[in-house]
């Protein structure tokens, strides 16, 4: 597919994709969503797996199973759980979970619904880095941060359809507040990736800076739903005992592996926290 091409079929997608990102229990209809692309239905599922790399329906049980992780370290009835997440049978969802997360969802609530105890945490790996800076091309997302996934699913779909995701291509997600003192509905962040050298920022991208500066760098594996538990920690326990000082500058993240091919027990993060 020529870029001229690609990058046409990409605009066509984003309607697509904000209408999933903003009806995670719908059963999305093929007619609806070729209409929103202004496709023809006979095309439409061949040119979003062209593009996005996955189904409908994968991007569809990527989120619902993120979401269900989330409702059972909350500790939501299995029962409910299952049924946001379309399930109507509570076995068929178990395989389901199970096969994305590694474990029974019964067995994962267990786990993660336990208070937070930092003399468990302390396996976390910690590093003092100088970032080397990096200047992202990156797409505003306002909201849950457990929900930013469809943003970084919309800043993949216009990046690669200008050609400009190869294999040097980093990914990160910026994050300007405290999810424990802001309301849900205005915590800022931001996706972004990084450009091949020489290549500028475009308009249809907003451009921020990634610093040079000494960072504590955590490296955590697991899913995005159970990070929380690894800032509680840095930032807690490991900070005060330090003596380091942070500095004016939010907290960033990379993501080292893609969550549409890996395993959620799998995922790798690198969390800095930039040092004065």
């Amino acid at each position: 597919m020529k870029p001229r091409t690609r990058l046409h079929y990409a605009a066509r997608l984003e309607p697509v994709l904000r209408w999933l990102a903003a009806h995670p229990d719908a059963a999305p209809d093929l007619y609806h969503l070729a209409d929103l692309a202004c496709l023809s239905p006979y095309h439409f599922h061949r040119v979003y797996r062209g593009l996005m790399g996955e189904t409908v329906k994968a991007t569809m049980l990527r989120a619902r199973m993120h979401r269900a992780s989330v409702d059972l370290a909350e500790g939501r009835p299995l029962s409910q759980v299952a049924a946001r997440a379309g399930y109507t049978s509570i076995a068929a969802f178990n395989r389901a979970f199970g096969s994305a997360f590694g474990m029974p969802p019964g067995r994962y609530r267990q786990a993660r619904s336990r208070p937070f105890n930092p003399e468990e945490l302390g396996m976390y790996p910690i590093t003092i880095e100088t970032f080397e800076g990096a200047t992202l091309a990156t797409i505003a997302h306002q909201g849950d941060y457990q929900e930013i996934g469809a943003t970084f699913d919309q800043l993949f779909l216009m990046a690669t359809a200008r050609g400009l995701v190869n294999d040097a291509t980093r990914t990160f997600g910026v994050y300007f507040d405290d999810p424990e003192q802001v309301p849900t509905d205005d915590l800022r962040a931001l996706a972004g990736l990084t450009l091949p050298a020489g290549h500028p920022v475009d308009k249809d991208f907003d451009e921020f800076t990634l610093p040079i500066t000494r960072c504590a760098v955590l490296h955590y594996t697991g899913p995005y739903s159970e990070i929380e538990a690894a800032y509680q920690w840095l930032l807690a326990e490991w900070l005060p005992a330090s003596g380091e000082e942070t500095r004016d500058f939010p907290i960033w993240e990379e993501y080292l592996n893609d969550p549409k091919t890996t395993p959620a027990a799998e995922l790798q993060t690198r969390i800095y926290l930039p040092l004065a």
